[in-house]
């Protein structure tokens, strides 16, 4: 029998039944070849990615944290994420439903909030902050906290509902006797990283910072607060109700003598 070229059937070397099978078996052999490329690339993605921790953390602390992030980082494999802002912003955030795995704020009262609401399991100090005056290097026109309210002064301050450092300027100016109200304040920041970069930048004379920010900028002059004025208070670190196995290594580390001695360096006082 012969095709309309001529050429007989049975004279070709594949029977249309034989290429059929070759026509299958190589459909088969691309599709255990693509299973395979996926099965190899999802396994390697799993191994490739790595451990994270997010840590929520007053924006005082950068310094000691970034630094203790890289050296739990090398230890243990772990990448911890930090966001930095004011302890009030932080703490509302968590309200809301961002939930990190760690929280680090500037005082003890977001920690007792997030715990009463079941937020965090427990907290540890692990450090303190001690709030102080500053100016800029050569002004001398502020001396002390009584010079808050002659009007020649441009006075910023923490805002008390965003950062822990506001609400303890408000603490101090209440026992000083000074209504804010007779203050000269040119602005309220959110950070007490903003408080110190105006001052740095002479934007304005004086401020309340927390002393462990003054001696990191090196461009202020801090000048001490009565201690019948001021209180100290606790940095706590605390473990959230949910949260990574992880985040337990972390605390573990934080609260170690090595993480204390890097809060040391950038002039916090510690826990002994």
């Amino acid at each position: 029998m012969k095709d309309l070229l001529g050429i007989s059937q049975n004279k070709l070397p594949w029977s249309n039944a034989a290429i059929g099978q070759k026509m299958g078996f190589c459909k088969r052999l691309t599709l255990f070849s693509a299973l395979f490329v996926c099965l190899i690339g999802s396994v390697a993605l799993g191994q490739d990615k790595p451990k994270e921790l997010l840590v929520f953390a007053g924006a005082g602390m950068r310094l000691p944290l970034d630094e203790i992030g890289k050296r739990f980082e090398e230890r243990h494999g772990v990448r911890v994420i930090y966001d930095y802002e004011g302890g009030g912003r932080l703490g509302n955030k968590i309200l809301v439903g961002q939930t990190p795995d760690v929280f680090i704020p500037g005082s003890e009262k977001w920690a007792k909030i997030l715990k009463e609401k079941r937020y965090i399991k427990d907290y540890t100090p692990v450090a303190y902050h001690t709030p102080v005056i500053i100016t800029t290097e050569r002004n001398n026109k502020v001396k002390s906290i009584g010079d808050f309210v002659d009007n020649n002064n441009r006075i910023v301050l923490g805002n008390a509902k965003a950062t822990a450092i506001g609400e303890a300027s408000a603490v101090i100016l209440k026992k000083a006797g000074l209504n804010e109200s007779n203050i000269n304040i040119m602005a309220r920041g959110i950070s007490v990283k903003q408080l110190v970069m105006w001052i740095e930048k002479h934007n304005a004379d004086a401020s309340i910072v927390w002393k462990a920010d003054a001696i990191q900028s090196g461009k202020v002059k801090p000048i001490d607060i009565p201690e019948q004025y001021i209180s100290t208070y606790i940095i706590p670190v605390c473990q959230m109700i949910r949260h990574k196995e992880e985040a337990s290594q972390y605390i573990h580390y934080l609260l170690s003598a090595e993480a204390k001695g890097i809060f040391r360096d950038h002039g916090f006082d510690v826990v002994k």
